[in-house]
C-alpha cells in the first residue's frame, strides 16, 4: 500500500517503513505526526481518490531528526555596473518514517516491529575458594621438600684475585727476557706506475 500526502505545499509519495525529507515541522525528534491531507492511496488493484483529499484518511510518522540540506549558492551579476553579490543558503528539514497508513475502505498498513533476538550469555564460572585450590594442589613428599619458585638456589662465591697478585703478575713476554713490545714491519707500499700516452705539448 502507498499514500500521496501533501505538506509543506509539496507532495509526497509515501510507503511503510520508508523515510522522507520535508518542509520544516515545529516539532520535536522521536515525536509522533499524523498527516491527513491524503490525496491518493491504493493498495494491490484498489485506487481510492480524494476530492481533493480522502475523508478519514491518516498517515502516521515519527520524526527521525531536524536538520539543514546541503548549502546553495546564490550570486547575483550585473554586467558593466560592477554589481556582485554572493549568499549562501541551507533550506531547514524534517526526516520522517512512515509508521502506518490508514485509508477507510483500503485498511491499514502498519510497520512490522521486528523482535530483538536474544543474547544467551555464558555462564561465569565462580571463583575458586582457597579450601578448593589446597584440595586441588598434590602434597608434597615427607622426604625431599618441593623448592619454590620464589627461592633462588646458592652461587658459589667467584674467585677474588689479590690487589698485589694483580701488580705483581709477569707478562708473557718479559717471561722470555724480551722486554721490548713485539713489533711487525711492514713492506713499503708503491702505487703500481701507468703509463699515459704522449699527445704533445699543450
Amino acid at each position: 500500500m502507498f499514500a500521496v500526502v501533501k505538506t509543506g505545499g509539496k507532495q509526497y509519495k509515501v510507503r511503510v517503513g520508508e523515510t522522507l525529507d520535508v518542509e520544516k515541522l515545529a516539532v520535536e525528534a522521536g515525536a509522533q505526526v499524523r498527516l491527513d491531507q491524503v490525496l491518493l492511496a491504493a493498495s494491490d488493484e484498489t485506487v481510492a481518490y480524494g476530492r481533493p483529499m480522502i475523508d478519514g484518511a491518516v498517515v502516521t510518522a515519527r520524526v527521525v531528526r531536524q536538520y539543514k540540506g546541503p548549502k546553495l549558492i546564490i550570486f547575483r551579476y550585473k554586467s558593466k555596473s560592477r554589481y556582485r553579490r554572493r549568499t549562501g543558503h541551507r533550506q531547514q528539514l524534517t526526516q520522517l518514517m512512515v509508521q502506518t497508513i490508514d485509508i477507510p475502505g483500503l485498511g491499514t498498513d502498519t510497520m512490522a516491529v521486528r523482535p530483538r533476538p536474544v543474547v544467551e550469555s555464558a555462564p561465569v564460572p565462580e571463583p575458586a575458594s582457597v579450601a578448593q585450590v589446597a584440595r586441588v594442589a598434590p602434597p608434597a613428599s615427607a622426604g625431599s621438600a618441593a623448592p619454590s619458585d620464589d627461592v633462588l638456589p646458592a652461587v658459589a662465591p667467584t674467585a677474588q684475585l689479590d690487589r698485589a697478585q694483580l701488580d705483581t703478575a709477569t707478562p708473557a713476554y718479559e717471561a722470555l727476557g724480551d722486554t721490548t713490545l713485539p713489533t711487525t714491519t711492514l713492506p713499503p707500499q708503491t702505487a703500481p706506475a701507468v703509463d699515459m700516452p704522449d699527445t704533445g705539448p699543450v
